[in-house]
């Protein structure tokens, strides 16, 4: 990067006429401490501008911007290395979050297979359950068909029994009754005698 070397000596003259010291602070800011100290450069600009002054400054002014570009093509290296390395970790990183995720997402399935497995076992377990249930209600069923039979038989005998009963005590009435009928009459005809 070259300095055209007319307009820093308009450029320096008129800072000169307006405030000496501020171009003086600038130039002793500007110089790095590798190339000189500033005391060794104040003390050199002290016996001001002659051509070849002015020339070792302008050479001064273009090694230091040499300087400062060789400073930020490092620096640019240096920033394209660690981006680079940035890069690869988040590329490194991305890679083990897919395996992660590809992980979670197997661990997923396999609990969605094993709920499959739970749910197949539960209608299983249902359709078994509802066998049962049938099997049951048949029974059930079948208990009170024959319960209902026993107590038809039940109810049969009974009315037989009633039957044979009141057959018996019919037939006992009229023993009584036809024997009492004689000691009745006698009564009768001694209380009436």
């Amino acid at each position: 990067m070259a300095i055209d070397v007319a307009e820093l000596k308009s450029a320096m003259k008129d800072l000169l006429k307006e405030d000496p010291y501020f171009l003086k602070g600038i130039i002793l800011d500007a110089i790095s401490e590798d190339l000189m100290t500033k005391n060794e450069f104040a003390k050199m600009f002290e016996k001001l501008a002659t051509k070849e002054d002015l020339k070792m400054l302008i050479e001064m002014f273009n090694k230091r911007f040499e300087a400062i570009d060789k400073r930020f093509e490092n620096m640019q290296r240096y920033m394209e290395k660690r981006f680079e390395a940035i890069d690869k970790r988040f590329e490194n990183m991305q890679r083990y979050m897919e395996k992660r995720f590809e992980a979670i997402d197997k661990r997923f399935e396999d609990m969605n297979k094993r709920f499959e497995a739970i749910d197949k076992r539960f209608e299983n377990m249902q359709r078994y359950m509802e066998k049962r249930f049938e099997a049951i209600d048949k029974r059930f069923e079948d208990l009170q068909r024959y319960m209902n039979k026993r107590f038809e038989d039940i109810n049969k005998r009974f009315e037989d029994m009633r039957y044979y009963i009141d057959r018996r005590i019919g037939f006992l009435e009229k023993l009584i009754v036809g024997f009492n009928l004689p000691i009745l009459l006698l009564l009768l005809k001694l209380v009436l005698a």
